[in-house]
């Protein structure tokens, strides 16, 4: 299961609390918070899924000769930065007209 469908789940549950009769505005007004920021959360989760399914696009630059190679460096970096291949997004940056890509995470 995902983050995403994790958190999802936990705002289904979050809607089903039921406060009790006595002291119940204050637990309902922390359920209705709470609701909010799972809410939140959840759709981070999603913005977070898109930039990873864009991030797979990034095609190899023009000055490697070779895909392999391109992807065994993306691969290192990414292990030197301890992070799942699932994880991070590559980006490139023009500056003074050369390009530079960055692992972000």
């Amino acid at each position: 299961m995902s983050d995403r469908d994790h958190a999802i789940e936990a705002l289904e549950h979050l809607r089903t609390i039921q406060p009790p009769e006595s002291g119940g505005s204050t637990i309902e007004r922390h359920r209705q918070d709470a609701i909010k920021q799972v809410e939140t959360l959840v759709a981070e989760l999603e913005k977070s899924a898109q930039v990873e399914k864009s991030s797979d696009s990034v095609k190899t630059p023009d000055d490697w000769d070779d895909d392999e190679e391109w992807q065994d460096k993306l691969e290192t970096a990414r292990e030197k930065a301890t992070i799942s291949p699932s994880k991070g997004t590559l980006t490139t940056k023009t500056i003074n007209g050369r390009e530079y890509y960055y692992l972000q995470w």
